[in-house]
């Protein structure tokens, strides 16, 4: 028998070697790939083999490397097809999409009608997952469609900007914040969430996974209804404060959903120059939180209430609902540290009686008598002018 040129072969025998069960869709791809004259024959005929075979692999290719020519038309068809239904995840496609194609890719993906908002089995849309990954390309093209919820909320109904803001990541959060659909000062939940406490059991669910394996981008807050400000006054990184301080949409006196400012926040962390950055901002309404001394009494150390102290808009004498004055809360909890400071102070008056009718003194006798040996020569050094006893401070 004579040898015949494999190319010389008829078009219906070579078509039928090509798309032979014997051969795999890579050998019919090779095919197309080492003869140009045969790619106008193999290539049309990986698509129906593509289907007849259902590889979510190479379905996943075929959809992919449409979207990446740009070939809406190929796309569209693949779609109008099912192919879709073949790929494991097609029913969340654009999730996986965006850490994987270009711009153009996911663009054209977009313009052929995939639903930019499919939530995954941990509740994640394309553009959480997009934050997480930190694929800024992908960020940019789903802010562009105006079909992208840019304020859907996760784990914790925390959004995008919550993310990325609670990860630290300064060009994210910058991207997000240039969206003007953007819910700069968005907080949704009622009360704080926390490991034993989740909302519903998705959420739980989600936190368990992440808490075993903490994933790469995905490092939520345990803590809901903080608008994203709150997250940032939390964390370390002082640039992205920035970055949101310099956005006029967002509101620096805002309560979270259980009430608490950002300027509580910064303090509750004694996170001293996030504070500082804050009290800077000319929007802010320390005095309106007239007692933020009472709570930084609390939670922080001597350099936050020194800092505080040197602010014109905080009051040391300030009373909470109960009479007390900071002074009171320092000496009841026996924070001599802050007393000393206090009593460092000029316009401090240490013979303001609380709603019982005790003094800060009063109140730290029973258990601290030193504190209460302190304020007893703060009191003689500030009624008689004798300088001289503050030897004994």
């Amino acid at each position: 028998m004579a040898n015949i040129p494999f190319t010389s072969l008829p078009v219906e025998v070579l078509l039928g070697i090509c798309t032979s069960p014997v051969l795999e869709i890579p050998d019919i791809a090779s095919v197309g790939r080492a003869n140009g004259l045969l790619r106008d024959l193999v290539i049309p005929a990986l698509r129906p083999e593509i289907f007849r075979r259902r590889s979510s692999k190479y379905c996943r290719r075929a959809l992919y490397h449409a979207a990446e020519r740009r070939d809406r038309f190929a796309v569209g068809s693949l779609l109008g097809d099912g192919i879709l239904d073949i790929i494991e995840d097609g029913g969340t496609l654009l999730n996986s999409a965006v850490g994987k194609l270009s711009d153009e890719g996911l663009t054209t993906l977009l313009a052929c009608g995939l639903d930019p908002n499919t939530e995954d089995e941990r509740g994640r849309t394309p553009l959480i997952c997009a934050t997480s990954g930190r694929c800024l390309g992908a960020i940019r093209v789903l802010l562009a469609d105006g079909r992208v919820d840019v304020n859907r909320p996760w784990v914790f109904d925390f959004a995008s900007l919550h993310l990325a803001v609670w990860n630290q990541d300064a060009d994210v959060v910058r991207l997000l914040l240039s969206c003007p659909r953007i819910a700069v000062n968005q907080a949704i939940i009622t009360g704080p969430m926390s490991l034993g406490n989740s909302r519903t059991e998705r959420d739980g669910r989600v936190l368990a996974t992440l808490m075993e394996d903490r994933r790469e981008g995905e490092n939520p807050p345990l803590r809901g209804g903080w608008p994203p400000l709150h997250g940032a006054m939390a964390r370390s990184n002082l640039t992205v404060l920035a970055i949101l301080l310099r956005d006029e949409r967002v509101n620096v006196n805002k309560p979270a959903l259980g009430g608490e400012t950002p300027l509580r926040v910064g303090v509750r962390h004694n996170n001293v120059p996030a504070v500082c950055m804050l009290m800077a901002h000319p929007k802010i309404q320390a005095q309106m939180d007239g007692r933020i001394l009472h709570f930084a009494v609390y939670y922080s150390g001597g350099p936050m209430i020194e800092f505080l102290l040197r602010s014109e808009s905080v009051r040391i004498n300030c009373r909470d609902s109960a009479g007390r004055t900071a002074l009171h809360l320092a000496a009841y909890l026996g924070r001599a540290d802050i007393v000393k400071l206090f009593l460092g102070r000029k316009d401090l008056d240490i013979r303001i009686l609380d709603g019982g009718g005790r003094s800060a003194r009063g109140r730290a006798l029973p258990r601290y008598p030193g504190i209460a040996r302190l304020l007893t020569v703060g009191g003689i050094v500030g009624d008689r002018r004798m300088d001289y006893l503050n030897l004994a401070l």
